[in-house]
C-alpha cells in the first residue's frame, strides 16, 4: 500500500478517521493525502460580485487544511507518516472518487457523517455514494471506532462474488497491520439450507495465507445475524463486498434499528467486485 486518500470536514468523525488512517499509514510506509472538498458555492454569499472572492477563500481552506493536518503529527510514532494536503472545487462524493482515481489511491479512509455509525453510511451520506462510485476499497471510520491490534475482522458473504489480486492484496495488508484473522460469515435465510464445499473452497484459496474460518448462520433476517456476529466475537470490523444484490446491499437496504446500533464503534471495509 502506498496512498491513503483522507476526506476531510474538519468533523471529530473526519478527526478519528484521520487518526485510523495514520495508524494504517505508519505500519505500511505509505503516504496519506488529506482532502477537503470547497463546494461551488462555498464561501459565496450566492452574490455576483462575491465569486471574484472565491480564489481566496480556497487559499484560505488550503491554509487550514496546513494546520489541520499538523495537528496529528504531535503523536509521536505517527510523527514519520507522510502527509499531503488538497484542496479541491466539486460535489463531495464525486469529487473524492475522482481524486482518488487521480492520486492512484490504494485506499479511502473516510468518516461517517449524518445518522449514527453504519446508518450514516446507509442513509444517502457522502460515504454512502463514494461506497457505490469508487472502485478501490473504502474503510468506513465511525467517530468511536479506535485501532485495535490482535482482534479479528468478520467477513460477511454471499460467496458472489469476483474480487481482483489487488483488491485481496488490499485486503491482506488490512488484516496483516492488525495481527488479525477473518471470520468468514454466510447467512442462511431459508431453514434446512447446507454449507457448499465448492463455494467454501473457491473462497478459501482467494483468501490464500490469510488465517481465516467459516460460520454459518441462520436467520431470516442477515443484518441482524451478522450484528449478532459481530457483537459475540467482539470483533474489530465488518468486511463486505459491493456488488449488485449483495450482501452488503442487504446490509444497507433493510431496516435496522437496535440490531445495528453497537456498530458504532466498528469500521466497514468495503471491496469492490472486479465485474
Amino acid at each position: 500500500m502506498k496512498t491513503i486518500l483522507v476526506p476531510t470536514d474538519f468533523s471529530k468523525c473526519a478527526n478519528n478517521a484521520m487518526m485510523y488512517a495514520l495508524e494504517v499509514a505508519q505500519r505500511t510506509q505509505a503516504k496519506i493525502v488529506a482532502l477537503y472538498v470547497v463546494y461551488p458555492n462555498e464561501g459565496v454569499d450566492n452574490n455576483v460580485y462575491d465569486a471574484f472572492w472565491i480564489d481566496d477563500y480556497i487559499k484560505q481552506r488550503r491554509q487550514s487544511m496546513q494546520t489541520w493536518a499538523k495537528r496529528f503529527a504531535k503523536s509521536e510514532h505517527l510523527r514519520t507518516v507522510k502527509i499531503e494536503t488538497e484542496c479541491r472545487v466539486g460535489f463531495p462524493a464525486a469529487t473524492i472518487v475522482h481524486a482518488a482515481e487521480d492520486i492512484k489511491a490504494d485506499m479511502i479512509v473516510m468518516g461517517t457523517t449524518g445518522a449514527s455509525g453504519l446508518r450514516g453510511v446507509l442513509l444517502g451520506s457522502v460515504a454512502a455514494n463514494v461506497l457505490s462510485g469508487s472502485k478501490i476499497p473504502v474503510l468506513i471510520v465511525p467517530k468511536k471506532a479506535s485501532f485495535r491490534n490482535h482482534a479479528r475482522f468478520v467477513f460477511a458473504t454471499d460467496f458472489r462474488m469476483h474480487l481482483n489480486q489487488h483488491t485481496l492484496n488490499i485486503l491482506k495488508t488490512a488484516l496483516n497491520i492488525q495481527h488479525t484473522g477473518l471470520d468468514v460469515v454466510h447467512v442462511f435465510q431459508k431453514a434446512g439450507a447446507e454449507p457448499k464445499k465448492a463455494a467454501e473452497e473457491s473462497l478459501g484459496k482467494k483468501l490464500g495465507s490469510i488465517p481465516h474460518a467459516f460460520h454459518y448462520l441462520h436467520n431470516t433476517n442477515v443484518a441482524q445475524a451478522v450484528s449478532d456476529f459481530v457483537e459475540s466475537t467482539n470483533a474489530n470490523g465488518v468486511v463486505a463486498v459491493s456488488h449488485e444484490h449483495s450482501l452488503l446491499h442487504k446490509l444497507f437496504s433493510e431496516s435496522v434499528s437496535r440490531s445495528l446500533a453497537h456498530r458504532t464503534t466498528v469500521p466497514l471495509l468495503v471491496l469492490h467486485d472486479a465485474e
